[in-house]
């Protein structure tokens, strides 16, 4: 990177998926050309990066030397150098507190519980006893949760429904510590996208809803199809949450809507797969709101310019179908936005996605199952 950057455009991100690579568009937009911490040159964002560097995470150190402000696109790090590093002077945003209720969800319960915000019942698992005990509290189905983030696409998330199949996950991940939780009752899956500068400057973007198959996202609406009370609750809490760990940046707080009311699920402490669609939805997108609140440079507008917005992900098929060989198809529905990584097909891997706008949701995800179904070798929709 140039020398004669000014000090404050010299951003790091660790990471270099297509998190990542959005990220990096959206500051090359604004004159902004980031540094890349990459594990593999065929890492999506390493494919359209100059600057990338490649080694492993805990390689922090000599990266952020050569930066002044490090963020993140994923939770595969170590939260001890990371704070050694804050410890030492230099610029992590979001900063450790703020990572570390990302990155562990037993410390991220712990920590919204005791500061009064609504979370499942939970209870960390040690041995197959803990998780009898909590299941003859609670009953069946129990969610069992990996308490730190896999590698991309290792499942994290199960719903067992009896002591047989919870034992299976146990044997299955007695490598990784888990936790439990008891089943929500959920009438929609929710995502606020907070974006916040130091000093508290805070933005949100319309609440979206996720569909999901199998566990997987596969469609995102936005805004949700909620009542104003609900998604001025939703708006109100992210907000809060955000406030309390002193976030910068993006802050994603993912909500269920139960049948007693909002409750917290996760939070992602980086731009979010349910904020994809910003992109061409908004005036400012979460990817360019990022870069410019680690920056702590003014935000931009976050309102969304059309009445409905419908995104699809792109994912790898058995069959191996590349959609970069149907491109061409998927251009063809019009006011559709096709976005795809430049990753090689594989079952279950995230390769791209569509964004439809329209007047309302169903002609939007009309346009975007077309798209989707196109790049897949399907007849559309």
């Amino acid at each position: 990177m140039s020398s004669d950057f000014p000090a404050l455009y010299r951003l790091g991100i660790v990471g270099a998926g297509q998190i990542a690579r959005m990220t990096h568009q959206a500051a090359v937009k604004l004159g902004i050309t980031p540094r890349l911490l990459a594990e593999e040159s065929d890492d999506s964002a390493a494919l359209a990066a100059p600057d990338a560097v490649f080694g492993h995470p805990d390689s922090l150190v000599g990266f952020a030397d050569t930066c002044e402000v490090i963020t993140f696109e994923h939770e595969r790090l170590d939260l001890g150098l990371l704070r050694r590093l804050e410890e030492s002077g230099a610029k992590i945003r979001p900063g450790t507190k703020t990572v570390a209720a990302a990155f562990d969800k037993m410390h991220q319960r712990r920590v919204l519980l005791n500061r009064g915000f609504p979370v499942p019942v939970f209870s960390e698992v040690r041995s197959p006893d803990d998780l009898i005990d909590f299941s003859a509290v609670f009953d069946w189905p129990v969610v069992l949760k990996s308490i730190r983030a896999g590698r991309p696409g290792e499942k994290g998330v199960w719903i067992v429904e009896n002591q047989h199949e919870a034992m299976a996950v146990l044997s299955e991940n007695a490598d990784r510590e888990l936790m439990a939780e008891n089943f929500q009752p959920i009438i929609k899956e929710l995502v606020v996208i907070v974006v916040r500068r130091p000093g508290g400057n805070t933005r949100a973007y319309p609440v979206t809803e996720t569909v999901q198959t199998d566990g997987v996202v596969r469609e995102i609406r936005s805004p949700a199809s909620v009542g104003h009370r609900v998604a001025t609750e939703a708006k109100e809490l992210a907000t809060r949450i955000a406030d309390e760990l002193d976030a910068v940046g993006v802050l994603a707080v993912e909500l269920f809507l139960t049948t007693e009311g909002l409750v917290v699920n996760e939070l992602a402490a980086r731009p979010h797969n349910a904020g994809h669609h910003t992109i061409e939805s908004t005036p400012t997108s979460q990817f360019e709101n990022h870069v410019r609140a680690v920056l702590d440079l003014p935000l931009g507008p976050t309102w969304q310019v059309a009445p409905a917005a419908v995104t699809m992900n792109i994912l790898g098929g058995f069959d191996g179908v590349d959609p970069a060989e149907h491109l061409s198809e998927a251009l063809s529905v019009e006011g559709v936005h096709v976005h795809l990584y430049g990753k090689r097909p594989k079952p279950g891997r995230k390769l791209g996605h569509v964004t439809a706008l329209a007047d309302d949701h169903e002609l939007a995800r009309d346009m975007a199952r077309r798209a989707e179904a196109a790049l897949q070798g399907r007849r559309p929709w």
